[in-house]
């Protein structure tokens, strides 16, 4: 575990990056594609909603991982949970049974999260299998429009006829995710990827992958993503502006995108009609994630203790109906509120901590893609996701994993690691 959240313990491990691969590597299929490929478009598709194929496979990934060595996993997780699961212990547990099957949920997350990131330190070219990726986003996006006229379009489209409130509905695209904020999260490290690279190597292909991740995400009409996305990205502009801005290409690539978002916005489409219902209130999904979370939050925590919270599982006990704030019964789409509502107030302090440490203790500050990636984590767990969403684990290891090096902000601060 050390060796993962400490960049130090194992760089050495690892071959050094390589910022233009050869012709040869270009062409390759990255070895991690398939299980990437599958996690990225598959891993919830014919499951009911909050399952997923991680949980599935999660005791398959503990075996593996136990025969790598990685033998107190499961002790570690109880090591941290310890002092909450005490605390829920005093104040009472109404159903420890459902209690149980929540700890264990949150095993297979734990366990799925680290088997990933077990691999991906060892991850050689990770920008060439984002790439892959990208395409094969755009490929099934351009699917998913093909089809979009057919009845088969309700298995990658979402009509939001019946969350506008009889407004003017929308089809959004999210593939087999349960909804297309998921498919928008699954896609923003890909877009700062992307946005990053033209910035750095300013060539028609570097261009043509940022064309192909911006499809998808407008299709998605996820203006969260979207705006976090641009929040990450110009936090990252403006702490290295002279390394990613410099030359009038960048001023052209700068132009060029606000000449395409204004046209976007101005003229009759989707996408304006969405940004229309979203700023006439037609569409709640924004404050359902946001005001209306935090409300629920506190409602549930407040039930037993502000300060550690109501305990793991209380949340699906209870009824939001009744407070008007078009919350589905049971569910909090917030990461920080759910983790306000389980575990308290010290719960987010001690989230909150970790992460602030980490940031300084990694130094996301060098590099420009992991700063934009913390930054999107950060806002991404305030306005959504959830305590138990193994992609929010994600962008947080790929903020605080010396990943890119060619992104460092320092050439004599660069960190020798393997990703490209």
């Amino acid at each position: 575990m050390d060796s993962i959240v400490n960049p130090g313990a194992s760089h050495l491990e690892m071959p050094r990056a390589r910022s233009h691969p050869n012709a040869a590597a270009a062409l390759s299929i990255h070895r991690y594609l398939p299980v990437a490929a599958f996690y990225f478009f598959f891993n919830h598709a014919g499951l009911p909603v909050g399952l997923f194929y991680t949980t599935l496979f999660s005791p398959f990934l503990f075996i593996w991982l136990y025969l790598k060595g990685q033998r107190w996993l499961t002790a570690k997780l109880l090591l941290v949970l310890s002092p909450f699961i005490l605390a829920h212990l005093l104040l009472g547990i109404p159903d420890p049974a459902d209690y149980a099957r929540t700890l264990l949920h949150w095993w297979t997350v734990y366990i799925a999260v680290f088997a990933i990131c077990w691999s991906l330190r060892k991850c050689w070219n990770l920008g060439r299998l984002f790439e892959q990726l990208i395409v094969l986003n755009f490929c099934a996006a351009i699917i998913a429009l093909i089809i979009r006229p057919t009845p088969l379009r309700l298995l990658l489209w979402m009509d939001t006829d019946p969350f506008t409130g009889g407004a003017a509905h929308l089809l959004r695209l999210n593939l087999f995710t349960h909804e297309p904020s998921a498919y928008a999260e699954l896609m923003l490290p890909l877009l700062v990827f992307a946005f990053l690279r033209l910035l750095r190597d300013r060539r028609k292909r570097s261009a043509g992958y940022l064309m192909m991740i911006v499809l998808p995400f407008l299709l998605c009409q996820s203006f969260g993503g979207i705006s976090i996305g641009v929040a990450g990205i110009g936090v990252s502009l403006m702490t290295g502006y002279r390394r990613l801005l410099r030359g009038s290409k960048s001023r052209f690539i700068f132009l060029f995108l606000a000449i395409s978002a204004s046209a976007l916005l101005l003229t009759p489409n989707p996408i304006s009609r969405r940004v229309l219902q979203v700023a006439t209130g037609a569409d709640g999904s924004a404050n359902a994630r946001t005001t209306s979370a935090y409300i629920a939050a506190y409602t549930v925590a407040s039930s037993k203790s502000l300060w550690w919270g109501a305990g793991l599982s209380q949340t699906k006990s209870f009824d939001f109906s009744d407070l008007g704030l078009g919350l589905v019964a049971g569910s909090i789409p917030n990461e920080v509120a759910g983790v306000f509502a389980e575990f308290g107030l010290i719960g987010v302090m001690a989230m909150l901590a970790v992460e602030i440490y980490l940031f300084f203790k990694t130094r996301v500050y060098r590099n420009s893609f992991r700063i934009a990636m913390f930054v999107v984590a950060f806002l991404q767990q305030a306005t959504g996701s959830y305590a138990t969403d193994v992609q929010q684990y994600l962008m947080w290891f790929l903020a605080f994993y010396p990943f890119y090096p060619e992104f460092d902000l320092c050439d004599s601060s660069r960190l020798e690691v393997s990703a490209s």
